[in-house]
């Protein structure tokens, strides 16, 4: 599997695998959020695009994950100093789920930060699915805390310190 930079044209993959994913939580009543999922947030991808930020994981030619990969903190995380890149908009196709995709992601953004200096990978993500906060937990990220991010939609902080042994070796 590769790691590369997304272009304009994977926005639709992208979409296509939001939209599964949102209807997939759906259907197991997790009222998570997948931004890529619905066209109001498509500007902002594109953004992401053009900044380089936005990142997609190849295998055999097809497109099996997306992630947003940034240097800057997300208005989630307080500014502290600490060195870190920061993992958002995670999205592995269903049809792909549980197959190493989302694991060889963390392992990719953990060792692409420790080569830029960075002493942690930060992210956060919806309190209410705790089988994905169990999920990162497996890969050596620990709570640091939790914050409304919008009214009744609470998130959990998320921090991979970058110097521990146990570094992203969970698989999906």
């Amino acid at each position: 599997m590769d790691i590369r930079l997304a272009t304009l044209p994977d926005l639709e993959r992208y979409a296509e695998c939001g939209r599964r994913a949102q209807a997939w939580l759906d259907s197991q009543g997790i009222g998570q959020y997948v931004p890529a999922a619905h066209a109001a947030n498509h500007d902002g991808i594109r953004a992401r695009i053009t900044a380089g930020t936005l990142f997609v994981a190849v295998d055999q030619e097809t497109a099996v994950g997306f992630f947003a990969f940034d240097p800057q903190p997300s208005i989630w995380w307080p500014t502290d100093g600490l060195p870190a890149r920061y993992l958002s908009g995670m999205v592995v196709d269903r049809q792909r789920s549980h197959c190493g995709v989302g694991s060889h992601i963390i392992r990719w953004a953990a060792e692409t930060a420790r080569q830029s200096g960075c002493q942690a990978v930060r992210l956060d993500c919806f309190a209410g699915n705790p089988w994905l906060c169990r999920y990162y937990e497996r890969h050596g990220f620990q709570l640091q805390g939790q914050i409304e991010q919008h009214p009744g939609y609470m998130g959990c902080l998320y921090q991979l310190h970058l110097n521990d042994d146990a570094t992203a070796q969970a698989d999906d």
